[in-house]
């Protein structure tokens, strides 16, 4: 009998498989095709993560490992500067997903009905999307420069004529507005695509039983796109936690330390003091946070395949 990996290969124009015998050659074949792939995410992926685990409880001297057990752990949870900069993490990302989740939802909401020119706007709305994070940092740091930023130039007398960026509040107000800014169009195509699935008929069965827009939106809109919501709101608190690059485009951390996110602090632990073993703790502290959005993001995306096959 032939295998599953043969008769999905087998076409109309392919070389029949005799019964009893095994054609080695297509399962060679699939695994030439693989290999590449999985060398790669062997080589970037899984080599780099089992050995910060590794790294996690040693201790660089002289270009060598020194094991020192969990001393690395003890230090990051003892540390004041690690504790801040999860507090940190938690504000900058809790109001990075609330905002781009409202804005995306109610820009889904918008583009869902029939409005003129939805093409045209969904491509200006699209342009951050594209861009880079540093590119994207960039451009928001010009705009808040002391002497030539537009925005500055607009919002700094409201404040009492402050640098914003020099401001704690600011600073991570600019930081939350950029990453909102660049990642909003992402979740509207998530969350637009989802209200397309919604048959209309629902909707206007509940607006003649005299339900208001909030109340549809709680009571119908939301629970059928559940599955939706959630992989956007883990896939967005995932990028919360590692958004490096625009924190390091736009603040670089400051005022102070006031918008070192974690992953900035794992950077700067490993690459400014040298601290490879303390950087790769930290390290392994976000993969778990990561590994508890990445179920979630996965378990959702489960069901809204399940939903979507029925």
């Amino acid at each position: 009998m032939s295998s599953p990996i043969d008769a999905a290969l087998a076409g109309p124009g392919s070389p029949r498989i005799r019964a009893g015998r095994p054609a080695t050659r297509w399962t060679w074949l699939v695994l030439a095709l693989v290999a590449p792939a999985a060398f790669l995410t062997v080589v970037i992926q899984v080599y780099p993560t089992l050995y910060s685990f590794y790294l996690s409880f040693g201790e660089v001297k002289a270009g060598k490992v020194a094991l020192v057990g969990l001393d690395n752990y003890a230090w990051v949870f003892s540390s004041p500067k690690f504790w801040q900069s999860t507090q940190v993490t938690i504000v900058y990302g809790a109001a990075f997903v609330l905002l781009t989740f409202a804005i995306a939802m109610a820009l889904a909401l918008a583009f869902n009905s029939r409005i003129r020119g939805k093409g045209f706007y969904l491509t200006v709305i699209f342009v951050p999307w594209i861009l880079s994070e540093i590119t994207s940092g960039v451009i928001w740091r010009w705009m808040f420069l002391r002497d030539y930023g537009v925005l500055q130039n607009l919002l700094g007398p409201l404040f009492g004529d402050v640098t914003i960026l020099a401001t704690p509040v600011g600073a991570i107000t600019v930081l939350v507005a950029s990453n909102v800014w660049k990642s909003v169009a992402f979740a509207l195509l998530l969350l637009l695509t989802a209200l397309q699935t919604i048959s209309t008929e629902i909707d206007e069965a509940a607006r003649l039983d005299g339900a208001g827009l909030f109340r549809r939106l709680a009571s119908i809109t939301l629970p059928l796109i559940r599955p939706t919501a959630t992989v956007v709101i883990a896939f967005m608190a995932i990028q919360a936690v590692n958004s490096i690059g625009m924190v390091m485009s736009v603040t670089e951390g400051g005022p102070g330390s006031s918008t070192e996110i974690l992953s900035l602090f794992m950077y700067r632990q490993a690459m400014d003091f040298g601290k490879f073993g303390v950087g790769s703790a930290v390290a392994v502290v976000m993969f778990f946070v990561n590994l508890v959005f990445a179920l979630t993001y996965l378990r959702a995306l489960s069901k809204q395949s399940a939903l979507g096959g029925r």
